[in-house]
């Protein structure tokens, strides 16, 4: 291995004393690929299995924590324990090469999908109108909103049980938790909606809950990570800036995060409306102080890239689409063969990368990664 990649592979100790190998991870990319009934397929299995070597933060897709937060065709669920047995298999996949096996949390609300649900609706904090060609949500009750509370905390105890290593609360993307923390998707007047200090109640209370649930069925090692989107990514409204991210963050680190991932689509983007200056991953690495490790995402191909990132303050740096198109990435560094490393997907190379037939199908619809033409 070259000199100049050794940085990559660093150890890094968590705060709870939890030792992760080097500064390398899967980031959670969603299959559309379960079985039927909500358990993980064996096509899952076989992919999960090959990208087990890039890196010690292996983080899955998003699991769906209540049956009306179903948000994916195909989506994995935790609700039911009728899915352990295959959620046992995945996290021994995800360990079979010494990564940290993190199981994503989430709840769709106002982005589910109602032809998934039995009630045929979608919920979130407010109903605001979604965007064209998509219903309107119903407002949760607060009853609702504590029930989604403990659904959080009941799959956390499915996660332990399961084998994983930790999991992450899904609260990016604009999914549940993120609507929460909007002012544009939550419009409520009660103690869940208005400041931000009432915005941010739900997911800290999920994440409390969390917590707690970790203290009574596993052990100080479990990790609880959290993953944010660092801003509101809407043309038409203003929604939360990273200013009241930062806010978010401090919360997070107060109450005793492990670790904090924001997810961004590439690496270098600065704040919206602001073309020059810091980039996004350095605005919230200097206010996050080595705190807690920071992860990042976005758009890394190369190892240089990923060296970009940590240069910009990040601890941690995952990988999403090259993850799909070179399983093999971070071996190849080792070897000193990162010449090697495929950025795009050659035709020889179709078929032979564990992609699940749906996955594949949707990534090549939507040019999500490049397949080359010769």
């Amino acid at each position: 291995m070259k000199p100049l990649y050794k940085e990559l592979f660093n150890e890094i100790t968590l705060p709870n004393g939890v030792v992760l190998n080097d500064r390398l991870g899967v980031a959670p990319m969603t299959t559309y690929s379960g079985n039927e009934d909500g358990t993980v397929s064996d096509e899952e299995l076989s992919y999960y299995n090959r990208r087990a070597g890039l890196g010690s933060l292996y983080v899955t897709a998003c699991i769906a924590v209540s049956e009306n937060g179903i948000a994916f065709p195909n989506q994995f669920i935790g609700f039911d324990d009728s899915a352990l047995p295959r959620l046992k298999q995945l996290a021994k996949e995800m360990k079979s090469k010494g990564s940290k096996a993190i199981l994503q949390m989430q709840h769709g609300g106002r982005q589910s999908q109602p032809e998934l649900i039995k009630a045929n609706e979608t919920v979130a904090p407010s109903a605001v109108p979604g965007e064209a060609g998509k219903p309107t949500p119903r407002e949760l009750t607060e009853e609702e909103i504590y029930a989604i509370i403990e659904d959080f905390g009941e799959t956390t105890r499915r996660a332990i049980e399961a084998g994983f290593d930790g999991v992450e609360i899904h609260g990016a993307n604009t999914y549940l938790l993120q609507q929460f923390v909007s002012s544009v998707t939550n419009q409520r007047q009660d103690q869940w909606g208005g400041t931000l200090v009432n915005r941010m109640r739900f997911p800290l209370a999920v994440m409390k809950k969390v917590q707690d649930t970790v203290a009574k069925y596993a052990d100080e090692q479990f990790i609880v990570g959290y993953r944010l989107s660092p801003e509101e990514n809407n043309e038409k409204t203003t929604g939360y800036t990273i200013e009241e991210t930062k806010i978010l963050v401090e919360e997070l680190i107060d109450r005793g995060i492990h670790y904090i991932h924001v997810s961004l689509f590439e690496f270098k983007k600065t704040p919206k409306g602001a073309e020059q200056g810091d980039s996004i991953i350095r605005i919230l690495a200097d206010q996050i102080k080595g705190r807690v490790p920071f992860v990042a995402v976005g758009s890394v191909k190369t190892p240089e890239d990923a060296l970009s990132v940590i240069a910009e303050g990040a601890d941690i740096v995952v990988m999403g689409r090259q993850a799909l198109i070179d399983p093999e990435w971070t071996e190849k560094i080792k070897q000193g063969k990162e010449q090697e490393i495929n950025p795009v997907i050659k035709p020889n190379m179709v078929g032979t990368l564990d992609i699940p037939q749906n996955m594949w199908h949707l990534i090549t619809s939507y040019g999500m990664v490049t397949v080359a033409d010769n």
